[in-house]
């Protein structure tokens, strides 16, 4: 058996070997991420040593331009082992956030090279010699294999960086040790891969493609690290490192200056993404500050705290509580913090809801037992009298005094209606210029002259809301005698938050009713109107006060804070 003979038989145990690795390693934990994506790896080494069997078994120039051609997908094989690494390393770039950077980086520029390798021959070429019969060989010159070749040796240079730090940031013997046999496997392929492809041809010395010698020299050192070290299988070091990825809670270890050290993607998420997890890199504490400097102190002081509420993210409305314990050094001295990130936003709701269930039963309580109670036995009282007066005038005023008291009854149950829907539906972001409008299209305004004026903005709040500005402009006209002009705006205040002022030309409200006005059963008409307003705002702690000059006309101001507005794009302006 001559030497060509014995390089294709090695081509097909190797493929064979390869293959068989894969569906072991595979069938040991299928729901593996890093499993599944060896397996592809080792189909597309297998396919690829089968094609490079089958050219030096069948040697002839159709036959080696076949499957040279036939072959190109070791563009994408390359890269494939390449993505384990980073997998396997559990790299930023793998993870399912940073899939655009990953096809940029390694699938793209793969796929384009092997479609140049099909279809040209600027990176392989077919040739002769008495030796070796017909051969493929890189086209050594070619400024396109020069690429490819700089390109190649670039990401795997930075596959087998990638796996040392793997190494080094290990967690334990165990893991530093499969770290260790997957680099050194990976640092055998690049070894032999190079020695046919890049150096001895850049020496003008022609040999047969090495790469599938340092393909079963890598599946050997995968073999060994599974059947010693435990890769790929389940152990309680793994199961450990699952659960803390999979866990719905978050969890961040840092040192005692706050750097990051791991992290999983649950923090991530609750945390909004804003704090830095690459290795070596320091942007500041995954906590915003002081809030990071309370905890650890805290922690340094009593050994672990817990409860700590934070709002990362303002636009999705998420409450998360922080929990942490200290992690020390043999010597017993602090090391770092473990950090525990709790979603307790539906807690927090339910808590707002309880409370403000409570507010809502006691106040109407107070309205059902004492206001309406009154109002009831006045009732009575005036139709026992009624019963004894003759006189026909005296008669009706007490009727008149009757109806009154009924229609304040009745104004008092609508209230309660109204009132007990008040957090009913989740608080939600709405167009603030459309909010305005559907409460004008209610509201009866030919006397008046109406102006708006507002920033385009969207703003978080109970689905009650247009009930607020109806009950302001509606209150406008029933109590300012002589009015001729209502203006509504929206200025962006210099704290951040929106004030949305309505304001009319009317006598204004005294300096002393400025905060009576909003208390249940102020003025002639029970002041149910400007109570229920602040009710509702409250949801969402917007506030509302009257800050006009009282003889030059009302000016309520609803106050909306940072987090419960945004700017939109377009809107209206000067619109009367």
């Amino acid at each position: 058996m001559d030497g060509i003979a014995i390089l294709g038989l090695f081509c097909l145990i190797s493929a064979v070997i390869t293959y068989g690795l894969g569906i072991f390693v595979y069938a040991k934990n299928p729901d593996s991420r890093v499993n599944r994506l060896f397996l592809m790896v080792t189909v597309g080494a297998s396919y690829w040593a089968v094609g490079e069997y089958l050219i030096w078994s069948i040697n002839s120039y159709e036959n080696v331009l076949f499957w040279l051609k036939a072959s190109s997908c070791w563009t994408v094989v390359i890269v494939m082992c390449i993505h384990f690494i980073l997998c396997f390393a559990d790299h930023p770039v793998s993870r399912r956030e940073n899939r655009v950077y990953l096809l940029m980086l390694l699938y793209v520029p793969a796929i384009i090279l092997a479609g140049v390798n099909f279809f040209t021959d600027h990176i392989f070429t077919v040739g002769y010699s008495p030796n070796f019969r017909y051969y493929y060989t890189p086209s050594i010159g070619d400024p396109i294999y020069t690429v490819a070749t700089i390109y190649f040796l670039a990401v795997l240079f930075w596959a087998i960086y990638v796996g040392l730090q793997a190494r080094r940031s290990a967690g334990n013997d165990t893991l530093k040790r499969q770290s260790s046999s997957v680099s050194i496997g990976l640092l055998i392929l690049l070894g032999f891969g190079s020695q046919s492809v890049v150096i001895l041809p850049l020496f003008g010395i022609f040999a047969p493609n090495l790469v599938f010698i340092g393909i079963v020299l890598f599946s050997m050192a995968i073999t060994y690290a599974i059947l010693k070290f435990g890769l790929f299988i389940l152990t309680p070091e793994t199961v450990a490192t699952n659960i803390i990825q999979t866990m719905p809670d978050g969890l961040i270890l840092t040192d005692m200056d706050g750097r990051v050290i791991t992290t999983n993607s649950s923090a991530k998420k609750l945390l909004a993404g804003t704090f830095q997890t690459n290795p070596g890199t320091f942007t500041g504490p995954p906590l915003p500050e002081p809030l990071f400097s309370t905890i650890r102190n805290d922690i340094v002081q009593k050994g672990m705290v817990s409860d700590y509420e934070l709002t990362p993210d303002p636009d999705t409305r998420k409450t998360v509580s922080v929990s942490g314990s200290l992690v020390t050094d043999p010597d017993r001295g602090p090391a770092g913090l473990i950090l525990i990130i709790h979603d307790i936003t539906e807690r927090k709701k339910a808590e707002k809801a309880l409370k403000l269930a409570n507010e809502k039963i006691s106040l109407l309580t107070h309205l059902t037992r004492h206001d309406i109670s009154n109002l009831v036995m006045a009732v009575s009282g005036y139709l026992e009298i009624l019963e004894s007066e003759h006189d026909e005038l005296r008669r009706k005023e007490i009727l008149a005094v009757c109806s009154d008291i009924m229609e304040k009854i009745t104004r008092h149950l609508h209230f309660s209606r109204e009132y007990q829907s008040i957090g009913l539906h989740e608080p939600v972001w709405q167009d603030c210029e459309r909010l305005i409008m559907r409460a004008i299209d209610d509201f009866q305004h030919d006397r008046v002259v109406l102006t708006i004026d507002l920033i385009p903005a969207d703003i978080f709040a109970d689905p009650l809301s247009v009930k607020v500005i109806y009950n302001l402009l509606e209150n406008a006209m029933r109590h300012a005698t002589g009015i001729s002009r209502i203006r509504i705006q929206s200025l962006e205040q210099d704290d951040g938050s929106l004030a949305v002022i309505i304001e009319d030309d009317g006598p204004g409200v005294r300096p002393d009713e400025k905060e009576r006005i909003f208390k249940q059963g102020y003025g002639k008409n029970t002041g149910l109107g400007l109570t229920l307003a602040r009710e509702i705002l409250l949801v969402t702690d917007i506030r509302i006060s009257e800050n006009g000059e009282y003889g030059k006309g009302a000016r309520f101001e609803i106050c909306i804070p940072p987090e419960s507005w945004r700017k939109k794009s377009q809107g209206i302006s000067g619109k009367e």
